[in-house]
């Protein structure tokens, strides 16, 4: 029979929760477990709640994957109403796993109105409007249609550019609390896309109506709670910001108590466990108890370490307990998490511990268990290039570089090179490291003395053939060379020479091509182009010119927090000019200065010459800096989004896109070259002339020499000579026929003319 007829797997751990859509589903509480840190952080909350504690405002913060989002869902699940069923459910999770009489008796029996919004990268104002409509429709009423009505009307007043005022949000607010008789619990999941869009709008302005709402005091004994949800601190989203403005986030961060959320090692084993079910008989209990109580003695030290119970040895085979210890590790390290943890514990993708369950036959022999080598396939397979965002990052390629490179060796040498690797990724050094002995234990599935002396020698054959070496000093296994070079370190130290202002950072690392006056152009015929330039305060506007002669106007972007008071109009030699300016430059230069430190590390560094394997990892940062600021400096200019500014002439011209401005290029090289003749011709407008055209030109004046009198000079035929001569003279009509007049007067041997060309001067005129 296979595993999966002795194991099921708990199904809530492979889905992740969407707190606007799932804050009234009952099924997203299935299977919800209480760790310790969530039952610590659940006091917390409810103490603040009672007023125990003097705390009204939280915000949660845990990288990716930790479970957060789950954790408020149940919270909020208890702050119902007594009436809705996710409250009586999450109070049965309460009572079954929790003796604490402080959360028990501190837990609100009314409810309060549930106010919930996953943020957006948008004002904070108009996510919190969109919580509240949310929780006044869970309360229901035509009192709450009333309310909503008014926040749908400040809503879109927002969202059409008016501008409103915080105090008439905290109004509102206070009625709602008035005529519900309730608190407000405001939640906001992906609280970071609010301070990423304050930060990149330069300023705390914003922000200001949560320390409002923060202070807020109570009406008539009922108030506003916050909780916002973050991936990193509060304060590590306005590092960008200027020290005063910083000074202005960390008086709001004030208001605020942060709560980390993170799980142990041994808690997330713990969890791994809840996700595991068993059902076998007796006498297979009896052999996972001894299975359980080898393992318990021989790695001691380490479950001890961890604070691992003996009897969760048990309750997660068939994982072994190497694998288990292990793959927090790396999901934290490398991954996301508790999300990528129970993806590989309930998802059906290759080499999943699901997998594992529905293709392993178990007999009355052995108790096979899912070891490091799978682990390795599956992070491989499913989690992919996603390691490629991760900071050691050069550790994986080199494992993976070394590992593809032996698939000529045999599978069991594989499967121990795997192992070697995964103990290498999780710790240099430490307690769970790559001894001899916890490599030959982590292949093995119990006590096989056998089993145990085989990967020994398999070992021993690989020091041999080095594929891999021994750390005497810590008794360690590397696969890897091991690369001296510190990426983050040398990072730090270019940096730190990056003094050069944005425009001259950006002007050899992103050159700007010239931008075409294309309306104008496709009607006239000729190309016209104006030149564009990164500008700063060392720029003399007293003047500017065009580098390239043969271009039509002057383009600049203006690089600096502060303006010059006046714009020139036009360049020396009379070229229309354009300057297009911003405030939203913070971001900018912080990825101008990472993509400039990248590209010298890239070509200075020496270290990397022979070491591949940093230069492969400098290479793909290098790569995706450069694509990061390219994506900066086009949203950084971007009209579309109402946050720059064009002058025009010397004037401030309102600009709302792309074409638009295109469409002042073409108009101003309308009225610069308004006597322009119009020339349909490729080879007259180039502004240098090929060999075909120089050669044309030359037939073209000597057949004005020679046969000005003779229809088309002369010429037949579609060579470039004849098109010349088409666009340039007899469609402007510069060579013409003569009258029957003009060809009597003109005649005087009898031999009349037929065509006549003017003479040179007046052809200049003309």
């Amino acid at each position: 029979m296979n595993l999966s007829s002795y194991f099921t797997l708990q199904r809530r751990y492979g889905r992740s929760i969407n707190l606007e859509r799932d804050f009234n589903d009952l099924s997203a509480l299935d299977g919800y477990v209480l760790t310790d840190k969530s039952v610590e952080t659940l006091k917390r909350v409810l103490l603040g709640v009672s007023g125990e504690n003097k705390y009204n405002c939280w915000t949660l913060t845990g990288v990716y994957g930790t479970g957060k989002s789950a954790f408020v869902h149940f919270l909020i699940s208890l702050l119902a109403n007594q009436k809705n069923q996710v409250k009586r459910k999450a109070l049965e999770i309460v009572n079954n796993h929790i003796d604490d009489n402080v959360i028990i008796n501190n837990i609100p029996d009314d409810g309060m109105v549930r106010a919930i919004a996953v943020s957006q990268r948008e004002a904070i104002s108009l996510t919190i409007i969109r919580a509240l409509i949310n929780g006044l429709k869970d309360v229901g009423g035509k009192l709450s249609t009333q309310f909503i009505t008014s926040l749908q009307d400040i809503e879109n007043r927002i969202k059409d550019g008016k501008i409103v005022q915080n105090t008439a949000i905290v109004s509102i607010i206070k009625d709602i609390v008035l005529q519900t008789k309730k608190d407000i619990i405001l939640v906001i999941d992906e609280l970071g896309k609010n301070l990423e869009y304050a930060v990149y709008n330069q300023g705390a302005e914003d922000l200001y109506l949560l320390q409002q709402l923060a202070e807020l005091e109570a009406v008539e004994g009922k108030r506003i709670y916050i909780l916002g949800i973050l991936h990193q601190a509060f304060t590590e989203y306005g590092q960008r910001l200027a020290t005063i403005q910083r000074n202005e986030w960390s008086k709001i961060t004030g208001r605020f108590e942060d709560i980390a959320f993170t799980e142990s090692t041994g808690q997330m084993i713990r969890l791994i466990a809840e996700a595991i079910t068993s059902n076998f008989d007796d006498g297979f209990e009896k052999k996972i108890d001894q299975y359980s109580s080898y393992w318990n003695q021989t790695l001691e030290p380490i479950l001890k370490l961890e604070k691992i119970e003996d009897n969760l040895i048990k309750n997660i085979y068939p994982l072994h307990p190497l694998s288990a210890l292990i793959l927090p590790v790396l999901c934290v390290k490398y991954a996301q998490n508790d999300r990528t943890l129970f993806t590989f514990i309930t998802s059906d993708e290759p080499f999943s511990f699901k997998k594992f369950l529905e293709e392993t036959v178990i007999n009355d022999d052995d108790l096979p268990t899912l070891k490091l080598d799978q682990i390795y396939d599956y992070f491989i397979s499913s989690v992919g290039m996603g390691l490629t965002r991760v900071v050691n990052f050069q550790r994986w390629v080199e494992i993976y570089d070394l590992i593809n490179d032996a698939k000529h060796l045999d599978e069991d040498n594989l499967r121990l090179l795997k192992a070697i690797g995964l103990l290498n990724l999780v710790s240099i050094t430490g307690i769970i490291r790559a001894t001899r002995n916890l490599v030959a234990h982590s292949l093995c599935d119990g006590e096989d003395n056998d089993r145990f002396n085989y990967w020994q020698e398999k070992i021993e054959q690989l020091l041999r053939q080095g594929l891999i070496t021994h750390r005497k000093q810590i008794d360690e296994l590397r696969i890897w060379e091991g690369s001296d070079y510190n990426i983050d370190y040398e990072l730090e130290s270019y940096l730190k020479q990056e003094q050069s202002s944005l425009a001259k950072l950006l002007s050899p690392l992103r050159p700007l091509k010239p931008i075409i006056a294309q309306r104008h152009s496709y009607q006239t015929g000729t190309l016209r182009y104006f030149e564009r330039h990164y500008l700063d305060a060392s720029f003399d506007w007293d003047r500017v010119e065009c580098e390239d002669n043969s271009t039509d106007g002057w383009l600049g972007y203006w690089l600096e927090e502060e303006m010059p008071p006046t714009f020139p109009q036009k360049t020396v030699n009379g070229l229309p000019i354009i300057v297009i300016t911003t405030n939203n430059l913070q971001v900018l230069r912080l990825q101008a200065q990472e993509f400039s430190a990248l590209n010298r590390m890239n070509n200075e560094a020496k270290e990397l010459q022979s070491d591949g394997v940093a230069r492969k990892e400098v290479r793909y940062r290098l790569m995706e800096a450069q694509k990061a600021l390219d994506e900066t400096l086009n949203s950084v200019f971007d009209f579309s989004r109402g946050e720059c500014r064009c002058w025009i002439g010397g004037e401030l011209t309102p600009v709302k896109s792309v074409g638009e401005l295109n469409g002042y290029l073409s108009r101003l090289c309308d009225e610069t070259f308004v006597k322009t003749p119009i020339l349909w011709n490729e080879l007259i407008n180039r502004r240098n002339l090929t060999s075909q055209g120089s050669k044309a030109r030359r037939e073209l004046i000597t057949a004005m020499i020679n046969h000005s009198s003779l229809p088309n000079l002369g010429f037949s035929g579609y060579g470039p000579e004849v098109t010349m001569y088409y666009s340039l003279l007899r469609e402007t009509g510069i060579h013409r026929p003569l009258s029957l007049t003009e060809n009597n007067l003109k005649s005087s041997d009898g031999k009349g003319y037929n065509y006549i060309l003017p003479p040179p001067t007046q052809i200049l005129q003309f």
